[in-house]
């Protein structure tokens, strides 16, 4: 709100309000006085919790007309006159689809450090800005941007450090090669939803390991119907290996069919996954060593079977 002038004082930056009824202890309960940083007499009413839901959806005038009583309820006793507001502005971040009205807290058993975790970089590669990033000022506009600030740093500088040392820069990826994966997942031994699973052909050991992938988007399935060859249901995987987003994991035959047991669709399963049976999803390189032997020995056990039974069949034809 801008008035014609500053009547709350120039020495207060923020005042508040508190609310007999407990639905509306949320509306116009903090005031910020912006005067100081605008440079004009700006003041800005904050709305949370049941009254900000009812504030998205009741007319500015009425909003206005609310806040317009509360101020005058603080002032007016103190033979001070709230004046009419020049100009007026009623956010609706709840319906902002950037934001939906959210920001980040910190939750019970949680602390500031959490924080600077979200801050972390990926690798010196992969970098997070934004208010739940920043320590000193979250869930606020000028923390986000300072948090912009500070990875535009980070990024000239790991950029700096990889001209300067590439060949200190260069990881070695220790896991499964994508294309092996891929050529792998095209004969998945089961697959369901946007599951799909590989594992040693030469055991059925319950507890035997293999390889789980998940891929967001279309799955294998869906391109599968009664009347669908097996060819082509192969030839629709095969144009899967295209997708943005395949994720990995490690796990037993054992947690493959128990997943395929869980009631409900494909967000019940990876939400089982995670909390059940304490799996994360993975790049190929994040696979490491573990994943790279439980490629290798699928690819040599399914290659293999395929000599044994070309051998077997051509003894057959003898």
């Amino acid at each position: 709100m801008v008035f014609p002038h500053v009547f709350w004082g120039e020495d207060l930056d923020t005042f508040g309000c508190l609310s007999g009824n407990s639905h509306k202890r949320g509306e116009f309960f903090l005031f910020y006085s912006y005067h100081t940083v605008s440079g004009g007499p700006v003041l800005i009413a904050l709305v949370a919790g049941e009254a900000a839901q009812a504030f998205e959806c009741t007319d500015p005038s009425t909003l206005l007309h609310r806040v317009l009583s509360v101020l005058r309820g603080i002032y007016s006793p103190k033979g001070i006159d709230v004046p009419n507001p020049i100009q007026t502005i009623c956010t609706r971040w709840g319906s902002d689809p950037l934001s939906y009205g959210s920001y980040s807290h910190v939750r019970v058993r949680s602390s500031g450090s959490d924080y600077d975790i979200l801050a972390e970089s990926v690798g010196s590669r992969l970098f997070f800005a934004g208010e739940a990033t920043n320590r000193k000022y979250p869930a606020s506009m000028h923390g986000a941007l300072l948090s912009g600030l500070r990875e535009a740093s980070c990024i000239l500088r790991a950029t700096r450090v990889r001209q300067n040392n590439p060949r200190k820069c260069i990881q070695k990826n220790v896991g499964p090669s994508n294309d092996i994966l891929l050529d792998l997942f095209r004969r998945p031994d089961l697959a369901f939803g946007k599951f799909s699973f590989i594992f040693d052909p030469l055991t059925e050991d319950p507890r035997s390991m293999g390889l789980m992938k998940v891929t967001f988007g279309k799955s294998c399935s869906e391109f599968s119907s009664e009347d669908s060859s097996k060819k082509d249901v192969e030839n629709s995987c095969q144009q899967l290996s295209n997708l943005p987003l395949q994720l990995y994991t490690v796990l037993s035959r054992e947690h493959a069919q128990e997943l395929l047991l869980v009631p409900g669709g494909d967000e019940s399963k990876l939400s089982y996954l995670s909390k059940n049976l304490g799996l994360r999803l993975m790049g190929p390189s994040a696979l490491g060593n573990l994943g790279y032997s439980l490629t290798a020995s699928i690819a040599n056990a399914r290659r293999g079977r395929g000599k044994y039974r070309i051998s077997a069949g051509q003894q057959n034809a003898v």
